[in-house]
């Protein structure tokens, strides 16, 4: 009895327990598949979602896993660069010597883009030299290439346009396991920048026909937007086999619909059986890669922070030469060194921008930009207040304003040093800001020293106008804060290197509606991503139906430009969220 009421004592606190358990069980699985399908049905609100939600393991393959490890490993800016062992001594003295003068990144690199660019520098090394046999003609066949097929970069436009432009081919060369080689003839590549890849150049060959590069054009016959208008179906399908095995791809601002079609899953994986594209471009076009299915798996595994893409690429590939370098340092050691803060401001001429003539001609006397914003300024600076450039460092406090303080006016009260570097055009903006500085103490413990590198009053091409271009751009590069013109590459380089987001000028539409444009909008405003804008992206029409997808619509985190109308920019997100994957709209939804 004893025992058998042992048993039965213990027997039933066992039975409880195992069904608390289940029941816990239960209530916790419930509530999961709740949240779940609460989440996708979120997700799957939009009529005919894009195939973007398998999951970003999917897009891993095996050597680039193998790799990640080691990547974590390598302490050169994050593991972004290769060992310095692996570069020629002396070959690039800043890859060496930048690191105590830059502001370190706030931006990690991936562990798959690392292994991505280990894989990269392995396969360029292995097929540059093959460029060698690429014909004086334009025919080449895969027998004379083997495994190897490339991206051939045409240089178009200034240096900011065509640096830009040789990171979107580069980006796109990581996405599709090509070579990138560039065109020297535009640009004295060699003489701006370092080799970034170990052991091998990025240059095309020097014994290569550029003669028969100059038929590269909008004429040419292998041109993307052609051969597609050429097969018919819908004007979606590339005639196979394409002639000489090369394709021509058309991505400046005025390309057809029918070019614009290179940014379709269709269209890229006919590409895939062309040895060699030649690419002619003025757009930074990385945002558009997204919308093909595996360019957007792959691209959100190389940058998990989507934002960074631009700022990741550029301090990869863009260091400036031994040349260069030198030019850089003499600039900056006796103006810039030793500085508590730098604040850069670039102000760029466009024809599209009437910012400059407001700001920069003291003597036309332009309406009044600053009366309507603080009547301080008028009795403070009577001789600048029409000056846009000087409202807007005042006005958001990027530096400090006059004082009326005795002590104020002692330099030996100031213990600190802000430094100011213009870069512009037009040296009035220099002047300007110089002078009230000089004229005018300010409030603080600081004292402020503002310096122009270079002025040429309009844009220039060549070897001497882009290395001074380069050496605006990277010391700008090196602010604490930036103040870039709207629409400008050259601003755009700067704000990338530097990981910083700039303020931009605010852009009017004409002199007569510029007190109204400055009254609803100020001198300038932040802006909202690391990222430059893609100027002319596509209207997706990748079915041949004749009209497109607005392609700001498709993404929630690509969305339209602050500074170029019709523009798209990749904002901050991070690639788990799954409220940002892509959807298409309905066709009845569809804009044109």
């Amino acid at each position: 009895m004893v025992m058998g009421g042992r048993h039965g004592l213990t027997r039933k606190p066992r039975a409880v327990g195992i069904m608390t358990i289940f029941l816990g069980f239960c209530l916790v699985s419930s509530l999961w598949l709740t949240l779940y399908s609460i989440v996708r049905a979120r997700h799957l609100s939009v009529e005919e979602p894009l195939d973007f939600t398998s999951g970003l393991q999917n897009c891993q393959d095996a050597k680039i896993s193998k790799l990640v490890a080691l990547s974590l490993q390598d302490p050169t800016l994050g593991g972004l660069l290769p060992a310095l062992k692996e570069y020629e001594p002396g070959q690039c003295i800043s890859r060496t010597e930048e690191g105590p003068i830059r502001i370190p990144s706030r931006f990690t690199p991936s562990p798959y883009l690392v292994a991505k660019l280990r894989l990269y520098e392995n396969r360029h090394r292995k097929c540059a030299p093959k460029a060698v046999k690429l014909s004086k003609n334009g025919t080449n066949s895969r027998k004379e290439l083997g495994d190897c097929q490339f991206v051939i970069w045409i240089g178009n436009s200034g240096l900011g346009n065509r640096m830009i432009t040789i990171l979107s081919a580069f980006v796109y060369a990581l996405l599709t396991d090509r070579v990138l080689l560039l065109d020297n003839t535009s640009t004295d590549i060699d003489g701006l920048f370092c080799e970034p890849f170990p052991g091998t150049s990025w240059l095309l060959p020097e014994n290569y026909d550029y003669n028969w590069m100059n038929t590269v054009t909008w004429e040419n016959t292998n041109r993307l937007g052609r051969l597609l208008q050429m097969s018919g179906f819908g004007n979606i399908t590339i005639p196979s086999p394409v002639p000489n095995d090369y394709i021509f791809l058309n991505l400046m601002h005025d390309y057809d619909e029918h070019d614009r079609r290179f940014f379709c899953s269709r269209i890229q994986k006919q590409l895939k059986k062309v040895s060699l594209l030649y690419w002619r471009s003025n757009n930074y076009v990385v945002p558009g890669l997204h919308f093909d299915h595996s360019f957007h798996c792959k691209l959100d595994l190389m940058f998990p922070e989507r934002a960074t893409a631009f700022h990741h690429m550029a301090r990869y590939l863009f260091r400036p030469s031994n040349s260069m370098w030198g030019m850089i340092l003499r600039f900056r050691q006796p103006y810039l060194d030793g500085a508590r803060r730098q604040v850069g401001l670039q102000v760029r001429i466009l024809e599209s921008n009437v910012t400059i003539p407001i700001v920069a001609d003291q003597r036309a006397r332009p309406p009044d930009l600053l009366k309507h914003r603080s009547s301080s300024y008028e009795t403070l600076i009577p001789s600048f207040r029409d000056f846009q450039l000087l409202a807007c460092v005042l006005e958001k406090e990027i530096l400090p304003k006059g004082s009326s303080s005795a002590e104020d006016m002692l330099l030996s009260s100031k213990t600190r040093s802000t430094s100011v570097l213009v870069t512009s055009l037009d040296s009035a903006y220099y002047e300007t800001l110089r002078n009230y500085y000089l004229e005018h103490p300010v409030e603080g413990t600081d004292y402020i020293g503002v310096y122009s590198p270079s002025e040429e009053l309009y844009q220039q091409y060549g070897s001497d106008h882009d290395k001074k271009a380069w050496a605006d751009m990277y010391l700008l590069s090196l602010s604490n804060t930036l103040v870039t013109s709207p629409r400008s590459t050259f601003g755009y380089v700067a704000q990338a290197l530097a990981g910083v987001i700039p303020w931009f000028l605010t852009k009017i539409d004409s002199l007569e509606t510029a007190n109204e444009t400055f009254q609803a909008h100020g001198p300038c405003n932040r802006g909202v991503s690391l990222e430059p804008c893609f100027h002319a992206p596509p209207a997706l029409d990748c079915e041949g139906y004749g009209n497109g997808l607005n392609s700001s619509n498709i993404f929630s985190f690509i969305k339209p430009c602050e500074d170029v109308i019709g523009g798209i920019k990749i904002m901050p997100s991070y690639a788990n969220d799954i409220t940002a994957e892509g959807k298409t709209e309905s066709r009845s939804e569809r804009k044109t």
